[in-house]
């Protein structure tokens, strides 16, 4: 039995320290806390984000912030526009959305403030707020990206037992893109020995092409990590004890699975969509603020280090690139006037070899080096 707890919370944005060069967001909301799907791969029951009294109490005990609406409308009144996600340790499109409707108040009010929306989700529900996420997608910028990891019933009922199915979530797609929405799939995790053979990626690849979704968001190398790594073990001894031993080896006592095995896996994934035709990243958010130039150049860099840690398997192999994104950011004058002054280099965390890849894109608009990494992932 799920039991609902309506709650008054003191803050409802939270702020990232740098922006994702995935969904491209810079801040994060979170209708509720606790997820009724209780996907077992979930991360979001890791010490670091869980605020149950135990972990068995994430999809049972679903708290609800039923004043995030009216708070986030006091708070955007302060912040600086940027991309929103909402839901990121919790669904916001989960069951309880149908009777309290947060997440539609937040889009509300996100909307008439003029700010641009990235949703993850696994629902069709979102289909509901279409007319919202519509407006938002005019007058700024908005994407809705559905998790699809597996199309087997069999391990989908240990994976995500209470989840839509998937079809139903590919059917949103469809629905979306037809109504001028940008949507796509996020394939991750793509867990290892159960979901990373080519046959079930070529699959979730084809079938994201048939239902015309703008995007596929392949993710190799699932995190292993507190209270997620006890109960994935416990599920692995419980259903597949033959696989312990192998993500004993693959980890190696560590929260995330060999570099190697990353790469191929992602690799495989990547070659897949090419014979598809199917993008493989979200295109950078395009929409009016201060300085605007600056964020495309800023966008150009965590675009590179999205290709980057991609191309080796490694989550930090391209940090440089995210702090020169961050301080770039938060310069206070166009960084064309800076080019015009041969200052480029003495942006803090930029120096010669980012000064050279900025100038190519402020002189052309294109970058070699970007398009050489689409080229060869």
């Amino acid at each position: 039995m799920v039991k609902f707890k309506e709650v008054k919370t003191k803050t409802v944005l939270n702020k990232y320290q740098y922006r994702d060069n995935w969904f491209w967001c810079r801040y994060e909301i979170n209708p509720y806390r606790g997820c009724q799907f209780a996907c077992n791969y979930c991360d979001a029951i890791t010490e670091k984000y869980l605020v149950h009294e135990n972990v068995e109490d994430f999809l049972r005990i679903i708290y609800v912030k039923t004043n995030a609406p009216e708070l986030l409308e006091k708070e955007l009144k302060k912040t600086e526009k940027d991309v929103f996600a909402s839901s990121g340790v919790t669904d916001s499109y989960q069951p309880a959305e149908r009777k309290y409707e947060v997440t539609r108040k937040d889009l509300e009010a996100l909307r008439n403030n003029g700010f641009p929306v990235h949703i993850g989700t696994k629902s069709d529900l979102v289909l509901r707020d279409a007319d919202i996420l519509s407006e938002i997608s005019k007058n700024s910028w908005c994407a809705v990206s559905f998790t699809i990891t597996t199309f087997d019933k069999n391990l989908l009922s240990s994976l995500e037992p209470f989840s839509p199915p998937p079809e139903r979530r590919l059917e949103a797609v469809k629905k979306l893109r037809e109504a001028g929405i940008m949507a796509g799939v996020d394939f991750a995790p793509i867990i290892p020995y159960l979901l990373d053979d080519e046959n079930n990626i070529r699959e979730g690849i084809r079938k994201a092409s048939e239902s015309n979704s703008e995007y596929i968001l392949p993710g190799a190398g699932m995190t292993l990590r507190s209270n997620q790594k006890t109960r994935w073990l416990e599920l692995l001894k419980e259903n597949w004890p033959e696989l312990v031993k192998r993500y004993e080896k693959l980890y190696g006592g560590s929260q995330e699975p060999n570099r190697e095995y990353v790469v191929r896996i992602n690799r495989k994934a990547f070659e897949i969509c090419e014979e598809f035709n199917l993008q493989t990243y979200i295109s950078p958010p395009d929409f009016e603020r201060p300085l605007k130039e600056n964020f495309e150049v800023a966008n150009l860099l965590l675009w590179i280090a999205y290709f980057e840690e991609k191309r080796t398997g490694n989550p930090y192999a391209a940090w440089a690139y995210h702090k020169a994104a961050q301080n770039i950011e938060e310069l206070k004058e166009s960084i064309r006037d800076i080019q015009y002054r041969n200052k480029l280099e003495e942006i803090s965390g930029v120096g010669k070899s980012l000064a050279e890849i900025v100038k190519e894109f402020l002189d052309t608009g294109k970058s070699e080096k970007l398009e050489r990494l689409k080229a060869e992932w």
